[in-house]
């Protein structure tokens, strides 16, 4: 038996209905219109190599529930312009180790009612200009 096939198989049995593509090697698709998928229970997909996307226009997505991401090793975010977050409720950051938060210019802060800072060790602030009083 020869290996390395590519496979199609179709099976038409009543509750047992599948569908199955097998590229030996590489697999390609070009549309060069509109592409809609609509899948009426849940998807898998697993890669074992890298996963690459680009997107060269806009990239909205809705998750009408939750959203679970889970990362073994770094998250990079890096963006060119401007970064807006919303959150209509509560936003708990939990870090390990150290924070640090650089501002290129000026930085301001609005608390709507209380504000609660606890400090277990020393506290270090540094004024490199004197606080000008409006």
């Amino acid at each position: 038996m020869e290996e390395g096939l590519n496979e199609i198989t179709l099976s038409n049995l009543k509750d047992k209905e599948h569908i199955y593509l097998q590229a030996q090697r590489d697999y390609e698709e070009l549309i060069k219109h509109n592409f809609t998928q609509t899948i009426q229970n849940n998807k898998e997909s697993q890669v074992e190599g890298a996963y690459n996307e680009r997107i060269k226009k806009i990239h909205t997505q809705t998750i009408d529930l939750a959203k679970i991401v889970s990362i073994g090793g770094e998250y990079n975010t890096n963006v060119a312009l401007s970064k807006d977050t919303i959150v209509g409720l509560s936003h708990t950051l939990n870090i390990g180790a150290s924070n640090k938060l650089r501002v290129a210019k000026d930085s301001s802060e609005y608390v709507g009612e209380d504000k609660e800072v606890e400090i277990q060790g020393n506290l270090n602030t540094s004024i490199e200009q004197d606080e000008s009083r409006n």
